[in-house]
This record gives structure tokens, C-alpha cells and sequence, in this order.
């Protein structure tokens, strides 16, 4: 086999590779041994047909369906000796001579990794910002839990904004006649959860009454106007909360080991805090996987690009509001999602590189510990953890979270941390991009 490359840009090659004709001949003699045992061709017995006639008549058809079956081969061999790596999307392949008794000849064209040129993560500089925990916050989160562990109960009294509604829903057209097929009946509407728009006009209303709530939802795409959804809402009960008092007994009840409502106010105070570390890791990571990707010089492979935003587009296709409401704009959706996806690839790339470089990978033994780690929290025994995560990928995907919170661990220990203390309400109440890896 021969094989030539060329380079096209950084992350593209062109093989232009030939077969001889003798390579597959092997294959073929096999082949042709097989159709002689069977052959039945007039004025000769069954098995005893001369090999010379079998190849007259099939050898040039055996040939042509061997190159074809065994063109994957033939890639991945021409691969080997361009030694340049695994591609990271498919060929493209373009048979330029595919004839009896002459090489195979074929060009591919590759998408290989590219080159990279990773930030000085050592010298970056990133703030980490914190709250304090203090007897606001614990009252906050005690409130919380109060209406966690509500008891509800019908009640003949009209609905307020806390009310828990058990209702009949039937969509209207523009002139709020009834859509046939559109009626979803038991539906249970959290008031206190519900949207403005849809909480408020069922204030006040009472079993067996019914009102019309209307929605407006965004556009798909800059050529959409907005779509408005009219509900008819036909109300089956109106349920109420009781909150439980913040005494002593409502401590105990929170698990066997608390004492009183003073030592569960501390455990409170604790875990608020490990939440807040754990925000506060989250996105001082973040921010600085993102100084690393805008500092990092390397280019995203076009077909890797290609392939991650067919899944995107694929998903949105899928979605029940795009399927029911009849439009899909394709090219809006990738437009959409295309620097995010660049941005996500450029990360999974320098992930790969910095593990590579760090030599940081997750072991057997960090699996066994985050398996015992998981079955702590949740109160399940070791293999019934085990049994959950061996289906559908999930022992993969945590692996690979896993994989991202060492590398994220590591570029925080490099970095400078600037220590930045804000109040609990600005702290939860910051926003941020998130990429989804």
C-alpha cells in the first residue's frame, strides 16, 4: 500500500492512498476455492468445475466486492502509516479508481487534533467569593423546610396565593373555543410556585369554578411572533398548607441524632456552609477554565463542530413545543448554540491535554471511594449503588465528571485565589454562564 499526505490547515489532511490489486488476491483465491465446491455449470459435475473457468467468470466480480468490503481496512491501515493520530470525526472518502485488475486508488480526507498551545494556568489570577452564615440565613433555610414538611389539607375556602390547586386544564384556540385533544385533566397547580401571569387570575377562585389564563411564551426563532397559550382552568379542589411549628419535636423529626431545635439550628448553620464552598468552588473553577479556553490557542476541527451541533439541532427537533407547534428553524437553532458548542469542544480538547500533561486520572480506588461516598448520602448499601450506576452509561458519565473535577481541582491549586466575602443574597442571587461539558 502507498500512501501520501498533505496537509490542508491545522486540524485537516488529505491521504491519497493506493492499493495494489494483489493485496486482496488472498481474499479472493478463497472466495473463489468456495464457489468452485458449489459451482454448477453445464457439462461439468457438481465440485469439479476447473478453477481456470471459476476465475475466468467471477474472479473480476470477486475483486471489485472485495475492495468494496475491505475499503474500511484499507483506511484504517492507510491511517497507521500516516501516523498522525486518531481522527476525531468521519472521513471523507472519494474513490478515484475502483476497476478489475488495477490499484485501488482513494483519497481521504482526515480531521485529526490539533495542535495546542495551553495558558499559563500557574500565573492566573481568579476571586473566589464567600457568605456568611449567619441566624438570617439559617431562619431562611428553617422556613424552607417548614414548607417542605407542610401538611396539606382540602379546604372550602376560596384559593390564595399559597393554595395547591387539583384542576382540569383544556387549551383554547385564538377565540377561546376548545382545542379537541388538548385537555389534561388532574393537573396540580403550586400557586406559590406558579408563574405571575398564571398564579394570579386564579386567585380567589373556588371548587367547581372555572377561569382563563393566558401565556406568553418566546419566540422559536426572530421571524415568530410571540406565541400566546389560552388555558381554561376548571378547578377540582383547593388544598391548603399547615406549616409545622419550629419547636424541639420538628428538630427530632429531622433525623435520630439531633438533641433539640439549638443543636439543629447549628447543623443547619454547617451545611449551609458546605453548600456555599461548594458554590464558591463551582464557579471560581469555572471562571477559571474559562481564562485557560480564552488564553489557550488551538483550533476547533470543523467536523467536530459539525457533529456536536447535529446532536443540538437533533434534540431541538425532538422537543415537544417545536414538534407541536409545527415550525423548526434549523439554522437559527445552530446559530444559537454555535459559540457555546466551540467554546465546550475547545474545553473537552484542553481537558484532554492538561490530564495528558498533569498526568490526573481518575482510579479504581476514586471510583470505589465516590460509590462508598454516594451510598453514605443516599442511606443504600455499597452494591445497591453499584447495581444503579452499571446502567445506561451512568458509571461513565460520573467518571468523567469525576475526571473534570480533578482537572478543575488541579487548576485551582495552581492559580492565585483572591478571597472576596459577600452577603448571602448577593452571593445566591449571582448569575453566570454555564457550559454544559
Amino acid at each position: 500500500m502507498k500512501v501520501e499526505k498533505e496537509q490542508l490547515d491545522s486540524t485537516r489532511w488529505l491521504l491519497t492512498v493506493e492499493v495494489p490489486f494483489e493485496e486482496s488476491q488472498d481474499k479472493i483465491e478463497a472466495e473463489l476455492e468456495k464457489m468452485q465446491k458449489d459451482a454448477q455449470i453445464d457439462g461439468f459435475r457438481k465440485g469439479k468445475v476447473p478453477m481456470s473457468l471459476i476465475r475466468k467468470r467471477y474472479a473480476k466480480m470477486l475483486q471489485m466486492e472485495v475492495i468494496h468490503d475491505n475499503l474500511g481496512n484499507f483506511y484504517v491501515n492507510a491511517l497507521k502509516e500516516a501516523d498522525f493520530g486518531n481522527p476525531v470525526s468521519a472521513p471523507k472518502i472519494d474513490i478515484v479508481q475502483l476497476e478489475a485488475d488495477k490499484p485501488l486508488l482513494f483519497k481521504a480526507e482526515v480531521e485529526v487534533k490539533p495542535e495546542i498551545t495551553i495558558a499559563a494556568y500557574d500565573s492566573l489570577t481568579v476571586v473566589r467569593e464567600s457568605a456568611e452564615i449567619g441566624d438570617t440565613e439559617v431562619d431562611l433555610q428553617l422556613q424552607r423546610m417548614r414548607e417542605r414538611n407542610a401538611v396539606i389539607s382540602e379546604s372550602e375556602a376560596p384559593a390564595d396565593e399559597n393554595s395547591i390547586l387539583e384542576a382540569d386544564l383544556q387549551e383554547l384556540d385564538m377565540g377561546h373555543v376548545a382545542i379537541i385533544g388538548h385537555k389534561q385533566e388532574g393537573v396540580t397547580i403550586d400557586l406559590a410556585k406558579a408563574a405571575p401571569e398564571f398564579r394570579d387570575p386564579l386567585i380567589g377562585i373556588e371548587v367547581g369554578q372555572n377561569r382563563t389564563v393566558t401565556i406568553i411564551k418566546p419566540p422559536i426563532s426572530p421571524q415568530d411572533e410571540k406565541l400566546h397559550e389560552h388555558w381554561q382552568v376548571t378547578v377540582k379542589t383547593v388544598k391548603q398548607k399547615q406549616l409545622p411549628e419550629l419547636d424541639d419535636d420538628f428538630a427530632r423529626s429531622m433525623g435520630d441524632e439531633i438533641k433539640d431545635m439549638k443543636d439543629f439550628r447549628e447543623r443547619v448553620q454547617i451545611e449551609l456552609k458546605k453548600q456555599v464552598d461548594a458554590v464558591a468552588f463551582h464557579r471560581m473553577a469555572h471562571l477559571l477554565a474559562h481564562q485557560v479556553v480564552d488564553h489557550s490557542k488551538l483550533d476547533v476541527p470543523q467536523g467536530m463542530l459539525k457533529e456536536y451541533l447535529d446532536r443540538i439541532v437533533e434534540d431541538a427537533r425532538k422537543s415537544e413545543h417545536n414538534v407541536d407547534n409545527g415550525k423548526f428553524d434549523e439554522e437559527f437553532v445552530r446559530s444559537q448554540f454555535q459559540d457555546r458548542a466551540v467554546w465546550n469542544l475547545k474545553w473537552y480538547l484542553l481537558r484532554e491535554k492538561i490530564s495528558e500533561q498533569e498526568n490526573l486520572n481518575v482510579t479504581d480506588e476514586d471510583l470505589e471511594r465516590e460509590y462508598e461516598r454516594i451510598a453514605q448520602a443516599s442511606g443504600k448499601n455499597l452494591k445497591q449503588i453499584k447495581a444503579a450506576y452499571s446502567l445506561e452509561d451512568r458509571a461513565d458519565r460520573m467518571k468523567d465528571d469525576m475526571h473534570e473535577q480533578k482537572i478543575l481541582q488541579h487548576l485551582v491549586s495552581k492559580a492565585k485565589v483572591v478571597e472576596k466575602k459577600v452577603s448571602f443574597e448577593e452571593f445566591f442571587a449571582k448569575t453566570e454562564t454555564e457550559h454544559a461539558h
